[in-house]
């Protein structure tokens, strides 16, 4: 096919191999510092934070408060379908995990047709019929099916059904993660990005699945880090750069001294520009998140604020305030990691009453959790996150955001 797959290193301008070296000496720091009684926790938020940007960048509605609610009440309302594709979301990336895609065959055919069924899995058939013309009749959208008919995106063409399966071998074998070593598949994964939306393989749903091959491709092609940080949030946070900036890489080449495939090489290497500013600037806020110092200030000023019993449930109910040993319970398990509720008690100096009416209820309002092995970790709450990890999500869309 006459596209060029990316911008290869020895064609990067210097500053964009300075910043993918950036961005990957950031990452690796990121990954090793972070207090490993947080990682899983953070991983489990970034997938709520990567699902609700991602979907909101399709028009969903669902709100910050939505998505936090959903997971202090898993149980709650999932027929509002913004919610339904939110945790839809959430589960493809917790099945990707579980049963992760090979990093060799990341690119093909087959993987990218599973992601596109994980978004869809659970959502109602009533939901599965789409619009493909103003005006004409719904159509059924069968997940992980390549579409073969016409579609229009806004201004933008994509390939003819007929060709999309040879586009998608080609693909395949132009961004295969075995074969790239360096800072080649971080510069073929902004290549990836564009080209897949470009190419637009599924008569719907591609924007979402983009995205989700991003974020797999990210973690397989070498950065350790990512999950503690999201790409999603990046685009979501200002859709208009982010489609601005895909769409200077539509444009078709101009002249022999902007490459030799269908599409602009200049486009391209602005593209992958913004892929990578958008990168660093997504790792470095959760690296100040982090910063152990202001962190450890937050979780203060929240326990602090419980014992003014200034939070509430998802269901408006003001939480009980909770017992000063809870911040000591809750410092000890983030420095130390998971512990034996015997030796937590001890630590804390309190009496088997009193550490199991505490141990009660910070797990009833999710701040800890106990395992089969009866080791006790902490947990991030909705209505923790807010306080400990600001402008996580966007504060215009966050109750009593500023």
């Amino acid at each position: 096919m006459a596209l060029t797959p990316y911008i290869t290193t020895d064609r990067a301008p210097s500053y964009l191999k300075d910043a993918a070296d950036k961005l990957l000496q950031l990452d690796a720091a990121l990954s090793e510092n972070v207090p490993e009684s947080l990682r899983a926790p953070m991983i489990h938020l970034q997938r709520q934070v990567s699902a609700y940007y991602s979907n909101r960048i399709e028009g969903n509605l669902a709100t910050p408060g939505d998505v936090l609610r959903a997971q202090d009440d898993p149980a709650g309302d999932t027929r509002a379908l913004d919610l339904l594709e939110i945790r839809s979301h959430i589960e493809a990336q917790i099945s990707l995990s579980i049963d992760p895609i090979e990093a060799a065959k990341i690119s093909n055919r087959e993987s990218i047709a599973r992601m596109h069924r994980e978004l869809y899995r659970g959502v109602p058939e009533k939901h599965l019929r789409i619009n493909v013309e103003a005006g004409g009749q719904p159509i059924p959208l069968v997940p992980g099916e390549i579409r073969a008919l016409e579609v229009r995106v806004g201004h933008h063409i994509p390939p003819f059904a007929e060709k999309i399966r040879s586009y998608l071998t080609w693909f395949e074998a132009a961004y295969r993660l075995d074969r790239l070593h360096g800072l080649a598949p971080l510069l073929a994964a902004a290549g990836a990005h564009h080209r897949f939306l470009w190419l637009h393989p599924f008569v719907d749903g591609n924007g979402r699945t983009g995205r989700l091959f991003t974020d797999v491709y990210l973690k397989a092609g070498g950065l350790k880090g990512y999950g503690l940080w999201s790409m999603s949030r990046g685009f979501g946070r200002h859709v208009d750069k982010y489609y601005g900036a895909l769409k200077s890489a539509d444009h078709v080449r101009k002249g022999d001294l902007d490459g030799r495939g269908e599409l602009s090489d200049s486009g391209l290497i602005r593209f992958t520009e913004y892929f990578i500013t958008t990168a660093l600037e997504q790792a470095r806020f959760v690296s100040t998140l982090l910063e152990p110092r202001t962190l450890n200030r937050r979780i203060d000023h929240y326990f602090h604020m419980r014992q003014q019993s200034a939070f509430s449930k998802a269901s408006g109910e003001a939480l009980a305030i909770l017992r000063t040993e809870a911040l000591q319970l809750y410092r000890t398990l983030l420095e130390r990691g998971p512990m034996q509720c015997s030796e937590i008690q001890a630590r804390l100096g309190l009496g088997e009453f009193t550490a199991r009416k505490l141990f009660g209820q910070m797990a009833s309002e999710g701040l800890i959790a106990t395992d089969e092995d009866g080791q006790v970790s902490i947990r991030l709450p909705g209505h923790l996150i807010m306080t400990l990890f600001p402008n996580l999500f966007d504060s215009s869309h966050v109750p009593g955001g500023e």
